[in-house]
């Protein structure tokens, strides 16, 4: 298993809205009087749930923030491990969907597009780790994740196994000028304009750099390789470029295993057959050591123009491993929430 520590310190995502409107007047005052009952649960929720994922003082602080700009609530994972929350489309939902660090763009599984009787008026091109595919395309006037609205536009259908039986990909395009965070000992996401977050208290901060307007690369290194990192929650496993294992022959010690390995990424399916392991690793004050990576000339390198830098797209086998992750879209900064080594023993350590 991944271990991570922290090295030279010791702290440590209207129509239907229209219709419940419409009925709640036909039926007058008694199903007005239910539809402000049923939206006062629903802030009462609401403020539980932030509750739960924001400590006091931060909440506190947070109480004057529009609900444009600030909303926390519980999250859940899919089978094979990623973060799902609670998304509104067009004003109906919730739906499931993956929040994915790795994605540019959201996406709609093939079904909730039915169910929504959205009709696709065209096609375009879907990028993944293996290459490029085309999915239908419909047009979405609204996506919410509590009462933050994030881009809606022209979205890809997706259908197969991409989704693993989710309903659609929360994608950052919708978090340009937003942190979100992702706490994964609590349950729940956090989603805060860059200019109003409250500083994370014993969180790693580690400085990176915008490519694309969207993906937030992170400098580590390798036994003294320097490499490009990529934080990738739509992603269950690691992924390396072959300059990486290129790279790593004259330096590491690296082991293959040869057994047939299927990743799961919002693109789809991949049989992976090569993997090395990485002994260690270092990103800011941070060591990650004994990741699984496996090892390819994939598409999604080649898209993010990283074909030639040594380059690792960290998925969730090893996120998870954090008590949780950070990205602020509006600095071009990440951070992590270490776990406690007493607790956890050397899966991800202080």
């Amino acid at each position: 298993s991944s271990a991570l520590r922290r090295t030279g310190s010791r702290d440590c995502h209207w129509r239907a809205c229209a219709v419940r409107l419409m009925l709640a007047h036909a039926m007058g005052l008694f199903g007005h009087a239910r539809a402000i009952a049923a939206f006062a649960a629903g802030l009462i929720f609401a403020a539980s749930a932030a509750a739960q994922c924001i400590d006091a003082p931060d909440l506190a602080a947070y109480q004057n923030a529009s609900r444009e700009d600030f909303v926390a609530g519980a999250t859940s994972t899919d089978r094979l491990g990623r973060v799902v929350a609670p998304v509104t489309v067009n004003g109906e939902g919730p739906f499931r969907f993956i929040v994915d660090t790795g994605a540019n763009r959201s996406a709609l599984s093939d079904q909730l597009a039915t169910r929504l009787g959205l009709t696709p008026f065209g096609t375009d091109n879907v990028h993944s780790v293996h290459g490029v595919s085309v999915a239908p395309i419909v047009n979405v006037r609204q996506i919410q994740y509590g009462e933050v609205s994030l881009n809606a536009e022209a979205l890809p259908m997706l259908s197969g196994g991409v989704l693993a039986g989710e309903q659609g990909l929360l994608g950052v395009d919708g978090m340009s000028g937003r942190r979100l965070r992702m706490d994964f000992e609590r349950n729940c996401i956090e989603i805060v304009r860059s200019d109003q977050a409250r500083r994370l208290r014993g969180w790693s901060e580690i400085r990176g750099h915008m490519r694309f307007g969207h993906l937030v690369v992170v400098r580590g290194s390798v036994n003294g390789i320097r490499v490009n990192l990529l934080l990738d929650t739509g992603s269950d496993s690691s992924l390396a470029n072959v300059a990486l294992r290129e790279a790593m022959n004259a330096r590491l010690r690296r082991r293959n295993q040869r057994e047939e390995t299927i990743n799961y990424t919002a693109g789809g399916t991949v049989i992976l057959e090569n993997a090395m392991l990485i002994p260690r690793m270092t990103v800011g004050e941070l060591e990650v050591r004994n990741v699984i990576a496996y090892v390819g000339d994939f598409h999604i390198f080649q898209i993010w123009d990283l074909t030639q830098e040594p380059t690792l797209l960290i998925g969730m086998d090893v996120l998870s491993q954090a008590r949780g992750l950070a990205i602020d879209y509006g600095r071009g900064a990440v951070y992590l929430h270490i776990r406690d080594p007493l607790r956890l023993g050397t899966r991800l350590q202080n």
